[in-house]
């Protein structure tokens, strides 16, 4: 698959994913659940609505919805395309970069808002957000040590077991990016626990709707990444993606929010799933 054809899917798609999760996780509560459809209407709502902001925002909050959209978008141009060659060297610095700009950007205009809430979701994200790099990039890092700079080719076919760790430690980390459960919930708005949804508590209109727009790419660009480093390339990288789609849901089904001082040891054992695929990768026993 080209990359314009995968990225082209990708944005599309995204907010697909999106209604298809929350639906497999209101089935699994006994709940009849929105249709899959529902984030496609809420985009269009939105998008068709003005955008109001605190009085007294600065210019940051208005530019910062198209910055973490742009950088989404991004994002997503630098996954590696599903059945494709591309080399990892640059692009595991890149991705991490990427995603810590549109924090940046969203943490930045959090504080401009002069919202209380929003000041304390940022403080909560950007100490998430520093646990977290480390095993994104280290994950990202295992596959680059595949070789040849290839990465959905080499790591199913010769390192199995060291992908599967690297995409566990991945998995982890995007449950942070994407504010899941155990870390966070997208389906409330209690000020006292709230991280992402705080950040975005002031937004609204078409602005509102880039920022959910890019939370969905970026989670599909997660969902892409961690299918490329599972066993098998190609049609399987496309199974992986839908077992992972259920497999989500089941995660937050079966998980209560943690308390936010247990959260670092979820992102402890992420970067040890990355260090154990990257020795793995070095000792040459990945593919057992």
């Amino acid at each position: 698959m080209s990359v314009a054809i995968q990225f082209t899917l990708l944005v599309v798609l995204a907010p697909l994913l999106q209604g298809l999760m929350r639906s497999i996780r209101a089935k699994l509560q006994g709940r009849p659940g929105p249709s899959p459809f529902q984030p496609y209407r809420d985009l269009r709502k939105l998008w068709g609505k003005a955008a109001v902001l605190p009085a007294g925002s600065s210019a940051i909050a208005v530019a910062a919805p198209g910055i973490v959209f742009g950088a989404a978008l991004t994002f997503a141009t630098l996954v590696p395309p599903i059945g494709g060659e591309t080399s990892l060297e640059v692009n595991a610095v890149a991705l991490a970069l990427l995603l810590a700009l549109g924090r940046f950007a969203l943490v930045l205009a959090a504080l401009a808002t002069r919202s209380g809430f929003a000041a304390m979701a940022a403080s909560r994200e950007m100490t998430f957000a520093s646990l977290t790099e480390a095993p994104l990039i280290l994950a990202l890092v295992s596959v680059a040590l595949a070789g040849q700079g290839t990465f959905a080719r080499i790591t199913a076919s010769q390192a199995p077991l060291a992908g599967i760790l690297a995409a566990g430690a991945l998995l982890l980390v995007m449950l942070s990016e994407t504010a899941r459960m155990p870390v966070d919930n997208q389906e409330t708005h209690y000020e006292l626990t709230m991280i992402h949804e705080g950040l975005v508590l002031e937004y609204s209109g078409w602005e509102l709707a880039l920022l959910q727009a890019a939370a969905y790419v970026r989670q599909a660009s997660f969902f892409i990444l961690a299918a490329l480093m599972l066993p098998g390339n190609g049609l399987s990288s496309v199974a992986w993606i839908v077992v992972l789609i259920a497999f989500i849901p089941l995660v937050e089904r079966m998980y209560a929010k943690m308390r936010l001082f247990e959260v670092p040891q979820l992102f402890a054992s992420a970067t040890v799933l990355a260090l154990a695929s990257i020795g793995l990768r070095i000792a040459g026993l990945g593919a057992w």
